[in-house]
């Protein structure tokens, strides 16, 4: 019987003891960890932006950054640093990661604008609409007009029609989409066409079925408006072919 009690006492000894071990374990943890987070501890020193730019303030977007950072290495919020990245008008997407012992690298990719919009914007191939401080270089070829809320579908109606239009022999550079929802648009010889809001694309296509006819006349067409139910109505220049 006491050999029977030792051993117990043992045992509780030993889980005791493990127990505590484990508690101490924990507590030390906890506290390392609390140590870790400490803003003041391991803080970012450095700040890399990757990739190549042509239109990025990269100088500005550092200083940017610099100014979002919250925390040390393990404690800055890399999620609010992304944030802060995407919020510069240039930037389309980013990715922050932490490179040991004080530094981040946030890789870059820059908008890419395929035109213009309104009087102050870029729109991307993507459909979304950015303001930068700073204008492309090179002017854009192409102009889109309306609700920011209908640059997706605006984007989707030109590129099909661009499609259709090309395969005549003429392109488009201007798109409107005004209030009331009727569609314009210029084509680079400066015609402007007047599609309306009803069965567009039925009606471009009757309208390339015979554009060849018009551009056989004497004069080139100004404008031609296709809101009409079995044709459509032809405003020439007034200067003469050739």
């Amino acid at each position: 019987m006491k050999g029977k009690k030792s051993n117990s006492l043992i045992r509780r000894w030993r889980l005791w003891l493990l127990a505590g071990f484990a508690a101490a374990s924990g507590a030390g943890f906890y506290a390392l960890a609390g140590y870790l987070m400490n803003p003041q501890v391991l803080p970012i020193r450095s700040i890399q932006i990757k990739n190549e730019f042509r239109n990025l303030d990269k100088v500005g977007l550092q200083q940017a950054l610099l100014k979002a950072i919250d925390g040390g290495f393990f404690s800055v919020d890399l999620h609010q640093l992304r944030a802060a990245a995407l919020s510069a008008a240039w930037v389309a997407e980013a990715r922050v990661t932490r490179v040991w012992p004080d530094k981040l690298v946030v890789e870059v990719v820059e908008q890419t604008p395929i035109a213009s919009w309104g009087k102050d914007a870029l729109l991307n191939a993507n459909g979304e609409v950015f303001r930068p401080q700073r204008k492309p270089d090179k002017q854009l070829p192409l102009r889109f007009n309306g609700d920011e809320d209908k640059a997706e579908l605006m984007l989707d109606f030109f590129v099909r029609e661009q499609r259709a239009f090309r395969k005549h022999g003429m392109s488009i550079r201007e798109v409107d989409l005004d209030k009331r929802g009727e569609w314009r648009l210029k084509l680079t010889d400066g015609t402007t066409i007047v599609v309306g809001k009803e069965q567009m694309n039925k009606r471009i296509k009757r309208l390339l079925g015979v554009y060849a006819v018009l551009e056989q006349a004497q004069r080139k067409p100004l404008r031609v408006d296709l809101r009409y139910e079995q044709g459509f109505a032809v405003s020439w220049r007034s200067e003469e072919k050739g």
